[in-house]
């Protein structure tokens, strides 16, 4: 009876340690799969699905009249898992010889991507097609390596215009920390200068994600039949004001030359062309330039990267009389019959300044001077002018600000006022002679061929300009072209009556004998311009032009710089000439 007792006792113990047991298993399955399911599901998808970032198809960029300036076309990068180069790091060796790239370059790239250990990291950009292939003949001892299409930029025009357009590049630290929170992560292409960068926010569109299955290799064995996948959504289309055979002239006309040259709209402020010489090719930088290619460019004296229209910082030369002239007319210090007598040279105290023509231009009148370019004329009415109210009137017409156009990185150049004088020479230690020198554009006078492009318009509509942009039109996602708002802005400070008398200058300059701009001259289009011949302390004088046609409501306004190419006469008023005909001969075609 008690060895029964003894055995019931015991199989009770056993069935409940049994019950015991299987409620502790029954609730830590619960746990883990409703309770904690979603964690481990994400877990094993982690460890069997790779999720791919699909890069979208960056907007078209095209020129006014719908020809495209910038695509894009297919191409192949190549990915890494680097969790995978972790657990396998002979793979490095294999995929240098592959690649060719080196085994640091690999390394680096992974370091400096910061990203998770299963995130994929792009290290090669364009992968060639014999690439691909030895990649695809090692896919079984490559685990966690992969190629994607992606869609990078390509060029389908013979102009350049790279200053205008842009290049992009690989996002770096920096930049992402600026922009983080907005959609952009480590390995994205970003717009580095020009339209691309302006616009970047528009061009890029929104990326989409690729589900691919993989083995516990880091081997792809499915896509899910791309249930899971999210489509990427392309970038905005843009349109330029940019006229595509009024560059391609504009650039062979500059050709090999250092300078820039600048054509607008003055009723709408949109860039008809823009060139900045020495430019480059903006090919190298879709496929991935390298550091060596980039470090070369970068260092180069001649600074090809420099977007000179808006960026050089140069002196006007006599193209500024014209502001000169403005300030001494709205004082009322001298009209259109008033002569000053130019005979050669001018004596300061015992400093002499020379006129350009050695036996002077004897009595002349404000329009004779701005025709010839009078040095002596200008010396002794920018003496009248003074300091104080050549600034103000400088300040109305736009210098020593930016003009707002939309492109990055613009230089504001170099109004000196008296301030500005006194701390960098010393109160009291600069004087008449100063003055002397900015009357003519000289001195520290800095100037934008951008800045410059205004003057002539501002002079060309009387007292008005719009505000200047390169981005004509945005599409939308119907289809629609929506222009983009035009931004006028009114000139205080200078009555009409001053700028009739400045565009009737401007035109005896082109139009009359002696005048400084003859070379510019057309036999059919009232062109009106001022040449300039800006001292250069580096090496040769730089030739300026600057102009509009033709003189009542101008549709065209010009300005150019060759630097250290000498007279502005000579070399620059035949390049505007002959982009304004060609201008005005397209424009009765059309």
């Amino acid at each position: 009876m008690s060895f029964y007792i003894y055995r019931h006792n015991r199989e009770r113990i056993l069935k409940g340690i049994i019950i015991f047991l299987f409620i502790i298993l029954s609730v830590r399955f619960f746990q883990l799969q409703v309770l904690s399911g979603s964690i481990y599901e994400a877990w094993s998808d982690r460890n069997r699905v790779r999720q791919v970032s699909v890069a979208a198809n960056r907007g078209l960029i095209f020129d006014r009249y719908n020809r495209i300036l910038v695509d894009n076309r297919p191409s192949y990068s190549l990915f890494v898992i680097p969790y995978e180069l972790n657990k396998h790091p002979e793979m490095v060796e294999r995929i240098s010889s592959i690649t060719g790239l080196s085994d640091q370059d690999i390394k680096e790239r992974i370091l400096q991507a910061g990203t998770g250990l299963f995130t994929p990291l792009r290290i090669m950009r364009d992968v060639d097609f014999e690439t691909l292939s030895k990649i695809e003949e090692s896919r079984l001892d490559l685990p966690g390596v992969f190629y994607q299409h992606e869609p990078v930029r390509t060029y389908p025009t013979d102009i350049r215009a790279s200053h205008l357009i842009g290049y992009l590049s690989e996002i770096n630290e920096s930049e992402l920390n600026v922009l983080n929170g907005n959609g952009y992560k480590m390995g994205d292409m970003i717009g580095k200068t020009g339209v691309e960068k302006w616009y970047d926010s528009i061009l890029r569109g929104e990326r989409g994600y690729q589900y691919h299955e993989v083995d516990v290799h880091g081997r792809e064995v499915g896509n899910f039949n791309g249930k899971r996948d999210i489509q990427p959504i392309s970038g905005t289309n843009i349109r330029l004001g940019l006229d595509m055979d009024l560059q391609r002239l504009a650039e062979d006309l500059l050709n090999d030359q250092k300078g820039a040259i600048i054509v607008l709209d003055p009723q709408n402020g949109e860039i008809l062309t823009m060139v900045s010489k020495p430019d480059y090719s903006l090919e190298p930088f879709a496929r991935g330039l390298s550091k060596k290619a980039w470090d070369n460019l970068s260092s180069d004296p001649d600074k090809p990267l420099l977007n000179r229209t808006i960026q050089a910082q140069l002196p006007p030369g006599s193209t500024y009389k014209l502001v000169t002239a403005a300030s001494a007319l709205e004082a009322g210090l001298i009209d259109t019959q008033k002569e000053l007598f130019c005979g050669g040279t001018f004596w300061l105290g015992t400093r002499m300044f020379p006129c350009w023509r050695p036996e002077g231009h004897g009595s002349i009148n404000i329009l004779d001077a701005i025709r010839e370019s009078c040095n002596v004329f200008f010396y002794q009415l920018g003496l009248q002018v003074g300091v104080d109210r050549w600034v103000r009137l400088s300040s109305y017409l736009g210098f020593g600000r930016i003009t707002q156009i939309d492109l990055d990185g613009e230089n504001e150049g170099l109004l000196p006022n008296r301030n500005y004088l006194d701390e960098k020479y010393g109160r009291g230690l600069w004087g008449k002679g100063m003055v002397v020198n900015l009357s003519i554009g000289q001195g520290d006078l800095l100037v934008t061929p951008m800045q410059m492009a205004i003057l002539a318009t501002i002079i060309g509509m009387e007292g008005k300009y719009p505000t200047p942009h390169v981005v004509q039109a945005i599409q939308d996602r119907s289809g629609n072209w929506n222009k983009e708002p035009i931004q006028m802005n009114h000139v205080n400070g200078i009555s009409k009556p001053v700028f009739q008398q400045l565009k009737e200058g401007m035109w005896q300059v082109v139009n009359q004998l002696g005048g400084t701009g003859r070379a510019a001259w057309s036999s059919d289009i009232e062109i009106c311009g001022k040449t300039g011949t800006a001292q250069n302390p580096h090496g040769e004088d730089h030739a300026w032009f600057i102009g509009f046609a033709p003189l009542d409501n101008p549709a065209i306004v010009i300005a150019l710089v060759v630097e250290n190419g000498g007279s502005g006469g000579g070399v620059a008023a035949p390049i505007a000439g002959e982009i304004i005909r060609r201008f005005f001969r397209k424009s009765v075609i059309l």
